[in-house]
Parts: C-alpha cells; structure tokens; sequence
C-alpha cells in the first residue's frame, strides 16, 4: 500500500491487519496469536480487503495473486511430469516447480509483511520520532521490492513452463504469469509512490534503478510467455 499522507490512522491491532489475531501472542489487548494471509480463506481475506481497515491493502493482495500465479505454473509442472516427477517432459521442469513452491511460500510471507510494514507507518507517524518515520517508511519501499523480485522469479519460470509443460495447460501458465507480472508492476507502482516520501538520495537512486531493471526484465519475460503460447496454440 503506498502511504500518501504522513497522517496518523487509528492501528486497532484485534482486527485483521495483513493478518489476524485470535489467543496465543501476548499484545496491548491480552495474550493473542497471529494468523497469517495464509490461514485465511478467500472469502475471509477479500472481506478484509473490502473494509475500512488500513490493512490489508495494495500490496499484501498483489502478493496474495502472486502467489496465485506461482502455483497456476507448479501445477502445469506436475500435470506434465507427473506427480514423482516421472513423465517425459525435460527433468527440468522438477526443478522449476520446486522453485515456484519457494516463491509461492514466500510471496504469501510478504503479504503478510507488507501489512506489517504500512501498519508501521502510521503507526511511526503518530510520533515525531523522525529516524521512526525513515525506516518505517524505508520498509514500506524494501517489502514490496523484494516482492517484485520474487514475482520475476515466477514470471522468468514460467517462460520454461509454457515452452515445456503439457500443451493442453498452457493457457493455465500463461494466466500465471500474467498474475505475476500483475503483482510486480503493481509492487514496482508501490515502490516508486514511497520512495517519495523517503530523504536518502542514495537509498531512493538504488530503489529507481532495481525497480526500472525488474519492469524490462518482466518484459522480456512476459514477451518470451506470449511467444511461447504463440507457437504451440
């Protein structure tokens, strides 16, 4: 979520923020425990989206979609090889949907730190503690770009994907990197909104540079995904 404004938003931490709360982790309210994006269901999570909360927002959902792409293309990966990894697609394909179940897992554990990250903020700009504000706000910049690195991760996958997996599934692997670019353009979008608000230059010149390279790395991913399809539909 891009924080536009340095203005103090009530942090109720007994609701969902990137995630929920019920009875193990000590906090201001009593003894509770966090449940992750993960433990949510889709309809809980969208209703938490579609609320007055801070959280979760932008970023934890382009995460969450993310997340969604990266398993559209494991399952393209297990239809073509079968589920010991014994089909006669290339032995590559058993490597690349390990990988795409790490970047499944961890897009889902930066939907849960972007929440985190922008409750920060406002909570960071309720005092006028300047060096609280910097790095809270310099989080808000770091999550999401670790999040876009991670959906290029998935994209690049699966340009492999829709060259080597079963035909008769390729569309699935195209809709998940077209989820993927999704979520890296929209993170890539949060970055540039935030560093904004950020009075490093050197700090802001690194963000610029690694989002610019990730938005032409997704390109040429994306570009070798359509030609794929191209050529075997």
């Amino acid at each position: 979520m891009r924080v536009s404004t340095p203005v103090a938003l009530p942090l109720i931490v007994t609701v969902v923020t990137g995630a929920q709360y019920s009875d193990e982790q000590t906090t201001g309210k009593g003894r509770q425990t966090i449940v992750t994006v993960a433990d949510q269901s889709i309809g809980e999570f969208l209703e938490n989206v579609a609320s007055q909360q801070v959280t979760p927002s932008g970023g934890t959902v382009a995460a969450v979609g993310g997340a969604m792409g990266a398993a559209l293309c494991e399952m393209v990966c297990l239809h073509t090889v079968g589920p010991d990894g014994e089909g006669n697609a290339s032995t590559e394909l058993v490597d690349i949907r390990e990988t795409l179940g790490d970047r499944r897992n961890r897009l889902l554990e930066l939907a849960d730190e972007d929440a985190s990250a922008v409750d920060d903020v406002q909570t960071a700009f309720e005092t006028d503690d300047v060096s609280r504000r910097r790095t809270a706000m310099k989080r808000s910049t770091e999550v999401p770009l670790s999040m876009a690195e991670t959906c290029l991760d998935v994209l690049e996958s699966a340009v492999t994907v829709t060259e080597k997996g079963t035909s008769v599934a390729i569309p699935d692997a195209v809709t998940g990197a077209l989820l993927a670019e999704g979520a890296l353009r929209a993170a890539v979008s949060t970055v540039r909104a935030n560093i904004g608000m950020i009075d490093e230059a050197e700090f802001v010149a690194e963000m610029e540079q690694r989002s610019d390279e990730l938005v032409v790395d997704a390109d040429e991913a994306m570009a070798a995904v359509v030609a794929n399809f191209d050529n075997r539909t």
